[in-house]
């Protein structure tokens, strides 16, 4: 891992400790109490270290991120990088010896005895390099003394407080070969209205995870939390960086035990009973042939026959229960713009002398200050005609020389469906759902007045 990808490591796992003091405007009081939690908390690097983190060190890294955003979060390159911290096997050795020997015994007074002892002079030992020395080895303050509890978590107090968000492998499609090809469901819950914005896909990969969120952004307003599982596309880089210029923070649920999302688990099974099973027996019939028809299915299914109806768990409907903003936590609306901008996939590329590089199989030319220079490139995978390239923290435009592709690989096949022959007609379900969705359209537009001196039906002008 290089020097800078390290440090985009750090800012991410910066940014989770962080993330519920800056997603939301805490109440008075409310500050301090997130604060001691936080502290509490045992945090768990990517070494496998078990570490607690001092509630003044929390505290300015909110402070460098309310003041500067995600880049705050950045560590400073050291001054003495590249020279000997190490210790000593011996010292190292004792001190883990020492917190053995008592679990609360602190660092400062590990080194203590270090140097009483004539194993370190004074000043030698460093707090932060032994605590990592005692981290490696297993023995850190928190991995010692953390108990083993569990915690299950609740229904959130008020819409966009927490969004669940999974996928399913779903439904089979043929392709123009005549062979099947897996539709994946992705789909974002409200916690608290059990709101459901959901989207087939031909794959289950970062583009679908940033679309879907985009779109729900863009419809609900900004989240506080969202609560997803450990698969690729989760825990991508690209999700991290994004929430993190979001100001959105992102949990995971332990490793096989999917607790927490239990309520979108049951919306998955809602969609098998009531659509999947209707929707595949259509496709087997030749009546659905494409990804656009089953979308527009589903839209109107999602729509009309779960968003409308009244939820057996809330005794209102998701559309309803959405509309029961918290006089403390308004909506956040985003600027799409800027919500598109956070969902770049960013790659690093270095430009050639001629001022190009490639991308997906694409030449693209960029001013020629940035020739022999490694670059971080910033697009949209389903727009590869517009391409960013960013260089010590200013931004330029790339230009298209050769485009072989204006989308990427990675958004899977585009070819056209082909209908497999019916061995007899099925009751066509997906035409009366959409049939149904469009009149009840048409019966809301037919309430709204548009001018004051429009009459409602059944009033005298």
């Amino acid at each position: 891992m290089d020097s800078e990808q390290a440090r985009q490591e750090t800012a991410k796992f910066r940014f989770g400790v962080i993330a519920p003091l800056v997603v939301r405007e805490l109440e008075p009081g409310e500050r301090s109490h997130i604060l001691r939690d936080l502290a509490h908390r045992f945090w768990k690097l990517d070494d496998g270290r078990v570490i607690r983190i001092h509630r003044r060190t929390i505290a300015r890294w909110a402070a460098r991120y309310k003041a500067h955003g995600y880049a705050g979060l950045l560590p400073e390159v050291r001054v003495d990088s590249g020279k000997r911290r190490a210790l000593s096997e011996a010292v190292v050795a004792r001190a883990v010896a020492l917190r053995q020997e008592d679990t609360e015994r602190s660092v400062r007074s590990i080194i203590r005895i270090l140097e009483l002892e004539g194993l370190a002079a004074p000043g030698e030992v460093r707090r932060t390099t032994l605590n990592h020395a005692l981290c490696r080895a297993g023995v850190s303050r928190a991995e010692v003394t953390r108990a083993k509890n569990t915690f299950r978590l609740r229904e959130s107090p008020y819409p966009n407080a927490m969004w669940q968000l999974d996928t399913q492998q779903a439904l089979y499609l043929p392709n123009s070969r005549g062979r099947r090809r897996t539709l994946y469901l992705v789909a974002c819950l409200d916690d608290f209205s059990r709101h459901v914005i959901a989207r087939f896909y031909p794959a289950d990969n970062r583009p679908a995870l940033a679309d879907i969120l985009k779109r729900a952004i863009i419809a609900r307003g900004k989240p506080e939390v969202i609560y997803v599982d450990n698969g690729g596309p989760y825990r991508s880089e690209m999700l991290a960086v994004a929430c993190g210029e979001l100001a959105i923070e992102v949990r995971h649920s332990r490793p096989y035990r999917p607790a927490g999302r239990g309520k979108v688990e049951r919306w998955f099974r809602t969609a098998d009973l009531h659509f999947n099973r209707e929707a595949q027996a259509l496709i087997d019939h030749g009546q659905l042939t494409t990804l656009d028809q089953v979308q527009a299915f589903f839209a109107a299914w999602l729509s009309g026959e779960y968003n409308a109806r009244v939820h057996s768990s809330t005794h209102e409907t998701p559309d309803d229960r959405l509309r029961h903003i918290h006089p403390d936590h308004p909506v956040l609306w985003l600027d799409p713009v800027r919500v598109a901008h956070a969902f770049l996939w960013t790659e690093t590329r270095t430009v050639t002398a001629v001022g190009t590089f490639s991308l997906e199989g694409n030449q693209f030319e960029v001013p020629p200050e940035l020739a022999r220079r490694k670059v971080a490139v910033r697009f949209d995978p389903y727009d590869l005609t517009h391409v960013e390239v960013v260089y010590n923290g200013q931004s330029y435009k790339a230009g298209p020389l050769e485009l072989v592709r204006d989308r990427s690989r990675h958004l899977g096949p585009t070819e056209p469906n082909r209908a497999p022959d019916a061995p007899a007609e099925r009751t066509p379900f997906h035409q009366l759902i959409q049939d149904h969705d469009e009149r009840e359209r048409f019966r809301r537009a037919g309430r709204m007045r548009f001018a004051a001196d429009d009459p409602a039906p059944g009033e005298t002008p």
